[in-house]
């Protein structure tokens, strides 16, 4: 975890005392709580966060930018003190977007908004001056949050309770993910798999490299029982959405050979390979669905036409890919007809500039 790209943190509540300059109460909330537990984590785990309140944004419309760096951060700190407006709008922002958040609020204050009144929210004292003491009550759980930090399935907030997801999981990631998951991970090893007695129910087979794509179980070679036993489904997300197209995808054709898979009803196409030790063999398929999700990450963008190798554009289809793959693993986790399931599935991330075990993919999809 060491030397990683740093995470933000952002820090929204109340800014009426803002002529107080440093004294101010989120100032004095960020630098005198809520960095020096951020920093305990660094020296532990080595993982470096930035910690920012709406007044480090300096721009000329304050709402885009905390809008802009509530959807950036990796973990918030909502302070409720005084129930500002402004500050619970900035709160269900971060509900619908699925951040790690955190609820304070100074200790006088008897009231919980009905809205969050199931939810924890921190009492502090601030106003006191007593910060070891506030420091020692958001340790555990700022430092949860850290270890959950892009797993919104561990958070829980009035909008993940009703929809089960955060907003940006219905659409496009979440669906996606459910509709690859549904329309072919899931017959597919529900195809390798099912027996009748003591024969397969459905054939697999593979053909030749100068084959084209076969569109019937007469076009493969079909697999011996020897390797049914022991095929896995794997599962390629390119690190880029660009290698989700189905160009990049043909490219394997030729270099890859392709698969058939009987199903119940249809038969499905993809890849197949056995590995040099010839103790593993793989069914292999790029989720060409993937490519939908370069239109979301371009409607995130703080400006239109940006270029897609530009780092905020990277940084935002990483986020939309990282949830496509948490979401299609939640689906094959819950899968328990039959604990075989998800041991037959494996989940491997390609990136272009490190293939790693991934070097025969890459020589094919980049042509090298």
């Amino acid at each position: 975890m060491f030397n990683q790209k740093p995470r933000s943190c952002f820090i929204i509540g109340p800014m009426r005392d803002a002529d107080l300059g440093d004294d101010a109460r989120l100032i004095r909330l960020a630098r005198q709580v809520v960095a020096p537990l951020l920093d305990e984590i660094e020296r532990r785990d080595g993982v470096r966060y930035i910690v920012r309140t709406p007044y480090d944004l300096g721009g000329n419309h304050v709402m885009n930018d905390v809008i802009y760096a509530i959807d950036r951060a990796d973990l918030v700190i909502a302070d409720l003190t005084d129930s500002n407006p402004n500050v619970f709008y900035e709160l269900g922002i971060c509900h619908a977007l699925g951040r790690a958040c955190i609820a304070v609020m100074e200790d006088r204050q008897t009231k919980i908004e009905f809205d969050i009144s199931a939810y924890r929210v921190y009492k502090l004292k601030l106003e006191d001056g007593r910060y070891l003491e506030a420091q020692q009550k958001l340790r555990d759980p700022i430092n949860a949050a850290h270890r959950s930090i892009s797993d919104w399935t561990k958070f829980e907030n009035p909008v993940i309770d009703f929809f089960r997801a955060p907003i940006t999981y219905i659409s496009p990631a979440f669906a996606l993910a459910q509709g690859y998951y549904l329309n072919f991970v899931k017959p597919v090893v529900e195809s390798m798999i099912r027996t009748r007695g003591t024969r397969y129910l459905y054939d697999i087979g593979s053909a030749a490299l100068d084959r084209p794509q076969p569109k019937n179980i007469e076009d493969v070679t079909v697999l011996p029982d020897d390797v049914r036993k022991k095929l896995e489904l794997h599962i390629v997300i390119p690190g880029r959405i660009a290698l989700a197209r189905h160009n990049f995808a043909d490219r394997l054709r030729g270099r890859v050979p392709p698969a058939l898979v009987e199903g119940d009803g249809r038969s499905y196409t993809c890849f197949y390979r056995a590995y040099d030790s010839d103790t593993r063999h793989a069914l292999v398929d790029i989720p060409t669905t993937l490519r939908v999700m370069e239109d979301a990450v371009d409607r995130r963008m703080r400006y239109p036409n940006i270029h897609h190798d530009a780092p905020e554009w990277r940084e935002v289809e990483d986020q939309e890919i990282q949830r496509f793959t948490l979401v299609l693993q939640m689906f094959i986790d819950r899968h328990d007809m039959n604990p075989e399931f998800a041991q037959r599935i494996r989940i491997l991330r390609y990136n272009p500039d490190s293939p790693g075990d991934l070097l025969w993919l890459h020589a094919a999809v980049m042509n090298v």
